[in-house]
């Protein structure tokens, strides 16, 4: 099926999905993350200009303060959605988890122009939050939303000629103590980030569901 799924309410008060024509333009992407802290979003700026010179790129970097782990994606949409987002703001509150450590260590390239920041066998707490995070919505109404599941990554720039050459490599760890994770609003091709929610890990040591 082609297309993009549609989430609205009827007249009647009745929540509805549909499939929207694939050529009609969409503006408004919603998707769970962790932003990057600052003491690292800023160094992770300059490495990611550093990198850009030294792999010969042109690319579109990432605004230091939009540097973050991306988690789970909940579409492209025509506008704001706000029914979509009062239930992923039901759904992140439901999570209660302790703060973790990340480390990326792994240098490659993502999704037809993406240089990203991976890690090679390690940060098991943040696995384990992805995975229940992605379980919950599974369950719920946004499935239909729920984009291809991906392994936790930062973007640190994009140039879609250049980067599907580089071959992965490794990097000396960069790593945090993940205290809190957001949904965001992207407005796409206007570079901005809008806070939909924010949530404090202060909970239980894993990422499990309170029910």
């Amino acid at each position: 099926m082609s297309g993009q799924p549609a989430f609205g309410t009827a007249n009647n008060g009745q929540t509805f999905f549909r499939w929207e024509g694939s050529k009609r333009r969409f503006d408004d992407r919603i998707f769970f993350a962790i932003l990057a802290e600052s003491a690292v979003a800023g160094p992770l700026a300059r490495k990611a200009i550093a990198l850009d010179r030294e792999l010969g790129l042109q690319g579109w970097f990432v605004p230091e303060n939009h540097i973050h782990i991306s988690l789970v994606g909940l579409g492209d949409h025509d506008g704001y959605p706000e029914k979509l987002v009062e239930i992923a703001r039901h759904i992140g509150s439901m999570i209660v988890a302790k703060p973790f450590d990340v480390s990326f260590d792994r240098l490659t390239a993502f999704g037809g122009g993406s240089l990203v920041l991976r890690n090679g066998d390690s940060n098991p707490a943040l696995q384990e939050f992805w995975r229940n995070l992605t379980a919950l919505i599974s369950d719920s109404p946004l499935k239909l939303f729920l984009t291809k599941s991906i392994e936790p990554h930062v973007t640190l720039l994009r140039d879609e000629v250049r980067v599907p050459r580089i071959r992965e490599r490794s990097i000396d760890p960069i790593g945090w103590t993940v205290r809190d994770f957001v949904l965001i609003h992207s407005v796409i091709g206007k570079g901005i980030y809008r806070e939909s929610a924010r949530w404090q890990l202060n909970g239980q040591d894993d990422a499990l569901a309170g029910m």
